[in-house]
C-alpha cells in the first residue's frame, strides 16, 4: 500500500534539515521525502515534513526522528492508497 504523511516535526538548528531528509530515506521502504522550514527560532526549527512511501511504519519514522533528536509534534495528514 503506497502511504503519505505530513508531519509537524521540532528540531534543534542541528542537524540541518538536508541530514533530516536524507536520514529519512534510510527507512524500509520510503521512496519519497520533502522538508519544509516553517519556523525559526533561537535554538529550534519547525518543519513540516511529507514523507512517501511503500507500507510505511509511522512507528519506524517517529523512532528515526527521535534518534536524530528531532521531536514528533503532529500528523497533519495521512493519505493511504492501495496499489495496482
Amino acid at each position: 500500500m503506497k502511504v503519505e504523511f505530513l508531519l509537524d516535526v521540532l528540531k534543534p538548528h542541528q542537524p540541518d534539515s538536508y541530514f533530516v531528509a536524507q536520514q529519512l530515506m534510510q527507512i524500509e521502504g520510503v521512496k519519497r521525502v520533502r522538508v519544509k522550514v516553517d519556523e525559526l527560532d533561537q535554538k529550534t526549527a519547525s518543519l513540516h515534513i511529507h514523507i512517501e512511501g511503500i507500507d510505511l511504519s509511522l512507528e519506524k519514522i517517529v523512532d528515526h526522528l527521535a534518534g536524530i533528536n528531532c521531536a514528533l509534534h503532529s500528523v497533519d495528514e495521512v493519505i493511504c492508497e492501495e496499489g495496482d
